[in-house]
């Protein structure tokens, strides 16, 4: 018999009204394009506003909150939540992100500005024990879900991932950000979750 045994939460969510998320990174990008590079200690080609402290943090937070507090019942993470830090990365075409954990963090979130899926590849997240299985012979050890423009997917900080190269000539930007939750005791039911699972 087989048995999963820790396995490990996704979140995915949409969020209807992402014009004016879009405008707003649309204008944020042209204005600093020129102005921000790749921070150093990263081993990657592409846009980030990361450590930069110039992109509207407050204007996606904004949209962003029903999203978030949904993301709370369903996860049962109730308490107060504090937001450590929100960039943009913008993947014109080749270009692409290492793999990498956003530890000290709890909970991470990535929501897709600009993505077609007919062209793009969502982030790829990998298997917290990926060198064992892959030891083993086992050579599928990531999970890329399905998104559209509009998503946001909601991950533990720890869990791995990377953003495959953009080999389409139409731009894919991602708005990336960590947070804390300070737990409180819940003494609710049970509430209806649509998860992915990374086995």
């Amino acid at each position: 018999m087989k048995v999963e045994a820790f396995p490990t939460l996704l979140y995915r969510y949409h969020i209807d009204n992402q014009e004016a998320i879009k405008n707003r990174v649309d204008e944020y990008y042209e204005e600093f394009k020129f102005k921000s590079g790749t921070p150093d200690q990263w081993n990657c080609d592409l846009f980030t506003s990361y450590g930069t402290g110039t992109f509207p943090i407050g204007e996606c937070l904004d949209a962003f909150t029903p999203t978030l507090d949904e993301f709370q019942t369903e996860s049962k993470s109730y308490g107060s939540m504090l937001l450590t830090d929100m960039w943009l990365n913008v993947y014109e075409t080749q270009n692409w992100q290492e793999k990498h954990i956003h530890l000290p963090g709890q909970w991470s979130g990535v929501y897709y500005v600009h993505f077609d899926p007919n062209e793009h590849t969502a982030t790829n997240f990998h298997n917290p024990i990926e060198t064992l299985l892959a030891s083993n012979g086992i050579k599928q050890n990531s999970i890329t879900p399905w998104v559209q423009e509009g998503d946001m997917i909601i991950f533990p900080s720890w869990l791995e991932h990377s953003a495959p190269m953009n080999k389409s000539s139409k731009q894919r930007s991602t708005i990336s950000f960590n947070f804390f939750i300070e737990e409180e005791t819940y003494e609710g039911g049970d509430t209806d979750t649509e998860e992915l699972t990374v086995n």
